[in-house]
């Protein structure tokens, strides 16, 4: 890579002249030496800077181009082709500037140059004092700028995957934090606010399609007595384990939540009057079993379930099918059954499990 040319102070880098024609060679090197300063510079400036030329391909390769800041090509070579030249510089040295210069004709093969790297094909009019500077300080010009926007179209591609990774970051977050907003942190299951959001919406539901929608109510019986007696630790144990029963148990579409304290209820949509009582039975059937792996003795911890369908209760809002779920729950403690059933008549419930 060639190194960074700056020309807006008007200097100019040092010249690589590809050129077999001595007389063109010499000119070339004037042009460049009085664009550079002339006499006007000191010995150590133009040492520094003074053209390099070379006469033919075979000692083109032989030269570090990484010295060069741009690049001077004859159209026509002894041992071959300026575009021989051109293919070379640009296989070792991609970012260095090139200007092909030649006569009328060779003009014929300018547009092959450019496509092949050429910033531009120059005409040897005998006005190279002033062209060949200028084409060389347009071709510095056109490379910086080249290079300048691969370096941003670089840091803009860079800056968008970095910005792709945040959001994927940032949605991990939200997801996580609605994740908890909507979650209870002993249980795992999904906590009341959530609950009701979701209750709301199945009962939008419902009134606009005529879904099926149950809901059930459940407590522990004799938990507070196993909380005082085992300790908090047992119970919240116990609280864990009723609430992973119930992501067992219930259906998939079933709203499984911790309604607070040890009490938790299931929202059960698109189910009918028999699945809505077969999903109670079995959340006490399974509860019943879970009790002895557990190590909790015979009536050591009961549950009591009360089931409430909207279209047998005849429930008008969410939080009164809730309520009818609730008074089953009563109704099936007060009679020391797992599950019952609300019926249409206030106060009303049917033991069934």
């Amino acid at each position: 890579m060639s190194p960074a040319i700056d020309v807006h102070d008007g200097a100019l880098p040092r010249i690589l002249i590809v050129e077999s024609d001595p007389a063109v060679a010499k000119l070339l090197v004037a042009a460049m030496t009085s664009a550079r300063g002339g006499t006007s510079m000191s010995v150590r400036e133009r040492e520094s800077g003074t053209p390099v030329v070379v006469e033919s391909l075979a000692h083109l390769h032989r030269q570090d181009l990484h010295r060069f800041g741009a690049a001077l090509v004859a159209s026509v070579m002894t041992d071959g082709c300026g575009l021989d030249a051109i293919a070379y510089l640009r296989g070792l040295a991609p970012t260095l500037p090139i200007v092909m210069v030649g006569g009328i004709a060779e003009s014929t093969i300018a547009a092959e140059a450019i496509r092949g790297g050429a910033s531009e094909f120059v005409l040897l009019t005998g006005h190279e004092h002033v062209t060949v500077p200028l084409a060389i300080r347009k071709a510095i010009v056109h490379r910086q700028l080249r290079c300048d926007n691969e370096h941003l179209q670089q840091t803009l591609t860079r800056s968008m995957a970095e910005l792709a990774e945040m959001n994927r970051r940032l949605e991990t977050s939200v997801l996580r934090l609605e994740g908890m907003a909507r979650t209870d942190d002993l249980t795992g299951l999904t906590n009341r606010r959530w609950l009701n959001r979701a209750l709301e919406a199945r009962w939008a539901e419902s009134d606009r399609h005529a879904f099926d929608l149950g809901f059930l109510m459940i407590d522990l019986d004799g938990f507070k007595g196993l909380n005082d007696s085992l300790g908090h630790h047992r119970g919240d144990d116990v609280l864990r384990r009723v609430g992973a029963l119930l992501l067992e148990t219930c259906r998939e579409i079933d709203v499984a939540a911790r309604y607070g304290g040890d009490e938790f209820c299931v929202l059960l949509p698109h189910a009918d009057l028999e699945a809505t009582t077969q999903v109670a039975n079995r959340i006490a059937s399974e509860f019943e079993s879970a009790c002895t792996a557990w190590g909790l003795s015979a009536g050591q911890l009961g549950i009591s379930i009360g089931a409430a369908h909207r279209s047998l209760s005849g429930a008008a809002s969410p939080d009164e099918l809730v309520r009818h779920a609730d008074e089953a729950m009563y109704a099936a403690k007060n009679e020391g059954r797992s599950v019952a059933l609300r019926h249409p008549d206030p106060g009303t419930s049917r033991l069934v499990g």
